[in-house]
């Protein structure tokens, strides 16, 4: 069996499991959905007056969606330590199945959910008046930068599955983003940070795919900070 062909039914079987359990990716859509509705309700109307950002719909739309990107990538190691504890991959192990293949299948399958959930967090985003810059094109690279990040995020959790097997350990993913999501400017402009805060953000790579997706809503087409976005992504690879 060839790798290509191996990775289109496995991340068919991944895709599956995901309709099984829809639960999952409606939490991974609403939460973060409801941190944008609440954080815009709370700052909204006074962030032109505090750190001038007038559109902070659009400056907080990219927090909503890696926020869930996260959520959804994180969950990809959970898949591989059920699949391990079930006995699955054992049997996936003696199939002729090429090795590599059995890791592409799921983030092939992480990487089209995330572009999905990207997609629908963005359309609310531009339903509630976020806009976007950068036009229509913008929009398509937004869903592709969430979704290299998605792939990239994936990759920790499953490697950290098939190094521990643990259901816990696996979990560990999601657990991580969220000091570094905090860690970033994501509710207010890093130049308006402590300088310890600041440093802090600066070499925080969550920084830098923020402000890159951020770049597309707010700017439009700003290609060094593009660039630094897929740089930092590289970085969790």
């Amino acid at each position: 069996m060839t790798t290509i062909k191996a990775t289109f039914y496995l991340t068919a079987r991944a895709l599956r499991e995901t309709l099984r359990q829809p639960g999952v990716e409606v939490g991974n859509i609403f939460i973060p959905l409801f941190f944008l509705f609440v954080t815009v309700g709370a700052i909204g109307e006074v962030s032109g007056r505090a750190f001038g950002v007038e559109n902070y719909k659009g400056f907080q739309l990219p927090v909503a969606i890696l926020q869930g990107v996260a959520g959804a990538s994180s969950s990809s190691g959970l898949g591989m330590v059920t699949d391990i504890e079930r006995g699955y991959f054992d049997k996936l192990m003696l199939t002729p199945a090429p090795r590599i293949a059995l890791v592409l299948g799921r983030l092939a399958a992480d990487g089209i959910r995330v572009m999905v959930l990207t997609t629908i967090i963005l359309s609310v985003g531009l339903l509630i008046g976020s806009g976007i810059e950068s036009g229509p094109a913008g929009a398509v690279m937004v869903v592709v930068v969430a979704g290299a990040f998605g792939l990239a995020y994936s990759g920790i959790g499953l490697s950290i599955a098939l190094r521990t097997g643990s259901p816990q350990a696996a979990q560990l993913g999601f657990l991580i983003f969220f000091p570094l999501i905090f860690l970033s400017p994501a509710f207010a402009p890093k130049e308006v940070f402590a300088g310890w805060l600041r440093f802090l953000a600066n070499i925080n790579p969550v920084t830098y795919i923020l402000e890159g997706m951020r770049s597309l809503v707010l700017d439009g087409w700003d290609w060094p900070q593009l660039a630094y976005a897929l740089i930092a992504i590289g970085g969790f690879a």
